[in-house]
C-alpha cells in the first residue's frame, strides 16, 4: 500500500495535530501536489481501519460493546487515558481524515477530479459521523484549515450538516465519470454505483441514530431522510458484494493490528489478549446461532474446555450482588476462554464499515416505524439475517433454521423453559430473553450479532437503543460498579491549545466533560433493576 511512504509527504507537509499551522513545504504549507488522490485515499481508508479496527477497538470498544473482552485497563475498567485518549484524536484528524481533506483542498477545482474529490467528501464524512458519536461536538469544517482555534460544530448541527450533504454527495456523482483506481480505492475498487450506496447507506444510518423523541434525537428529521432513502432505495446497499468492506495486508506494516497482538505477539501478550465476551455467548448460545462458530473458539482449557465460553468484563466482579452464586470466572487465566474466532485473527483480516446486514437491519427499524419501504419490517429482518449468515459462510438452511427459533423468529417470545440460566449472565442480572412481539428488541439485537468487531458502530448502537442488557462493569476504579460509558472526553491537548472551544462544546453538551454525560443522539443510561442505583 505504499503506507510508510505516503504518510512521510503527508507529515512532512501537515501539521501534527488538527489545530496547529502547516509546515513550510516547497512554495505552498497547505498543497502537497505530489501526492495523487488515489494514494490518499488508501492512505485514509488504511489509517481508519487501524483506528476503528485496531487498538482503539481493542482497548476502547471490546468492553464498551461486549462482542469480546478487551482485558482490564483504565479505558476497559470505564476511565481513561489522557495520552492514548490525544492520541485517538490525533489519529482521527491526521492520520485518517486529513489525506482525504487534501483531495478535496488541491483538486476540488479540477473538474478531471469531480467524482474523486466526492468520493474524499464522503469519506471525510464518514469519519466525521465516527468522531461526533464518540465525543459530541467537534471540529468539522474547519477542523483542517491550520487555524490554532479551530471552532467546534454543535453535535446536532452536525448530523443534520452530515445528513444534507451527504444526500448532495451521492446525488453528484457521475457513474461515467472519473474514478479511483482499483487498487486505490481497497473498499469498492474504484465503482462509482457502490460509492452512492454507501453514501446513501451512512445516511439512513445517521438518520436511524438521530431517531428517538426529543430531546434525544430529532424523530421528524429522520423520517423525513428514511423516507427520502426508501423513495430511492436501489441506491442501496442491497447485496452482499455492496458491503463496505476492506482487508489487511500479509507484511508487517500492513496486518491487522489484531493479529500483531494475538497472534504474532501471543508469548508477549499471552496475559492480556483479548477474547470471547460473556454476553455474546448468552445471546447466541441459546438460540443456537451457528455464527457463533465464526465469531469464537471453544475453550483449549480451563473449566470448559471444548465450549464456548466468555469472559466477564470484570473478570467475574459483582460478587456482592451474586447471592450465593458461585462465581464461575474466579482465578481464571485468559487462555481458559474461548479465542476470538479465527476469521478475526488472520493478518489479511476484513474490516467492514457498513454491511449488507446492517443496511437490512436500519430498514427493518424504518419501516417498523412506519416511515416506508419496499418491504415490510419482518422481510427486511429476514433478510439481514440472512445476509450476516450468508456473510459468514453459513449455509442457507442454517440461517432457516436461526430464523425459526423461538425468540428469533418474529414476533414470537424466547423458549426459556427449563433453561432460563443459559439466556442470562453470570450474576442473572441481565438477559437475552425476547418477550412476545417485541420486534424492536429483535431487530437491535440483530443488528448487534451481525457486526461483531465493528465497535464505533455497536456502541452506538447500543447507547441510541438501549435494550440489549449487559452487566456493568466491577472492576472500576471508583465506585462499586459503573454502567457503559456514553462518550469519551475531551483529549487534554486540545484542552489546552483550544481551550475556548472546547469549554464552549462543554456547554453544549449539558453536562461535565465526563465519561457519563449523555450526547444528544443517545437515551439515558438504563439502571439495572437488580443493582441499587
Amino acid at each position: 500500500m505504499k503506507i510508510r511512504h505516503i504518510l512521510s509527504l503527508l507529515f512532512l507537509s501537515l501539521m501534527i495535530g488538527c489545530t496547529k499551522d502547516f509546515e513550510d513545504t516547497n512554495q505552498n504549507p497547505n498543497n502537497p501536489t505530489k501526492v495523487e488522490p488515489d494514494f490518499l485515499l488508501t492512505t485514509s481508508i488504511f489509517q481508519a481501519m487501524n483506528l476503528y479496527g485496531g487498538d482503539m477497538n481493542r482497548v476502547v470498544f471490546f468492553n464498551y460493546t461486549q462482542h469480546f473482552s478487551g482485558f482490564q485497563g483504565e479505558f476497559q475498567r470505564y476511565s481513561f487515558n489522557n495520552a492514548t485518549n490525544s492520541a485517538y484524536w490525533k489519529s482521527t484528524y491526521i492520520g485518517c481524515m486529513q489525506p482525504v481533506n487534501q483531495v478535496v483542498v488541491n483538486f476540488k477545482d479540477n473538474s478531471a477530479y469531480k467524482n474523486r474529490v466526492l468520493i474524499a467528501q464522503i469519506w471525510k464524512d464518514y469519519i466525521i459521523s465516527n468522531a461526533v458519536s464518540m465525543w459530541g461536538a467537534v471540529p468539522t469544517n474547519e477542523a483542517l484549515s491550520g487555524s490554532p482555534s479551530v471552532p467546534f460544530t454543535k453535535e446536532e448541527d452536525i448530523y443534520h450538516n452530515l445528513l444534507a450533504d451527504l444526500k448532495q454527495l451521492a446525488s453528484s456523482i457521475d457513474l461515467s465519470g472519473d474514478k479511483y483506481g482499483a487498487g486505490a480505492d481497497k473498499v469498492f475498487g474504484g465503482d462509482l454505483l457502490k460509492w452512492k450506496k454507501f453514501a446513501n447507506t451512512l445516511r439512513l444510518r445517521l438518520a436511524m441514530r438521530i431517531s428517538n423523541a426529543a430531546p434525544n434525537g430529532n424523530p421528524e428529521a429522520a423520517k423525513k431522510v428514511a423516507q427520502e432513502i426508501f423513495a430511492d432505495e436501489q441506491n442501496t446497499i442491497t447485496a452482499q458484494a455492496e458491503t463496505a468492506a476492506a482487508v489487511w495486508g500479509t507484511s508487517s506494516d500492513t496486518w491487522s493490528p489484531l493479529y500483531n497482538y494475538v497472534v504474532y505477539n501471543y508469548t508477549a501478550n499471552k496475559a492480556t489478549i483479548p477474547v470471547v465476551n460473556e454476553s455474546l455467548i448468552y445471546h447466541m448460545v441459546p438460540y443456537s446461532d451457528a455464527r457463533l462458530a465464526i465469531y469464537a473458539q471453544p475453550a483449549k482449557q480451563g473449566p470448559q474446555v471444548n465450549k464456548f465460553f466468555g469472559q466477564n468484563i470484570s473478570y467475574g466482579g459483582g460478587s456482592q450482588y451474586a447471592s450465593g452464586q458461585v462465581n464461575p470466572h474466579t482465578g481464571l487465566k485468559q487462555d481458559d476462554y474461548s479465542y476470538i474466532g479465527s476469521r478475526f485473527l488472520k493478518p489479511d483480516a476484513e474490516y467492514v464499515f457498513i454491511s449488507y446486514a446492517e443496511a437490512c437491519f436500519l430498514k427493518a427499524e424504518a419501516a417498523l416505524k412506519g416511515w416506508g419501504g419496499s418491504k415490510s419490517a419482518e422481510q427486511y429482518y429476514n433478510e439481514g439475517i440472512d445476509a450476516s449468515y450468508n456473510r459468514y459462510g453459513l449455509t442457507a438452511a442454517q440461517a432457516t433454521a436461526y430464523k425459526n427459533t423461538l425468540g428469533i423468529k418474529w414476533s414470537t417470545a424466547s423458549d426459556t423453559t427449563g433453561r432460563s440460566s443459559q439466556f442470562k449472565d453470570w450474576l442473572q442480572i441481565c438477559s437475552s430473553y425476547i418477550a412476545p412481539g417485541d420486534n424492536y428488541k429483535q431487530i437491535i439485537m440483530q443488528h448487534w450479532l451481525a457486526i461483531p468487531g465493528q465497535g464505533v458502530d455497536a456502541w452506538a448502537l447500543i447507547r441510541r437503543s438501549r435494550v440489549l442488557e449487559f452487566q456493568p462493569q466491577f472492576a472500576t476504579y471508583d465506585g462499586d460498579y459503573a454502567y457503559l460509558p456514553n462518550r469519551i472526553i475531551y483529549p487534554s491537548d486540545e484542552v489546552n491549545t483550544n481551550s475556548a472551544e472546547v469549554n464552549k462544546a462543554i456547554k453544549w453538551l449539558n453536562g461535565p466533560d465526563n465519561l457519563t454525560t449523555k450526547l444528544w443522539f443517545s437515551l439515558p443510561t438504563k439502571k439495572n433493576p437488580f443493582l441499587p442505583f
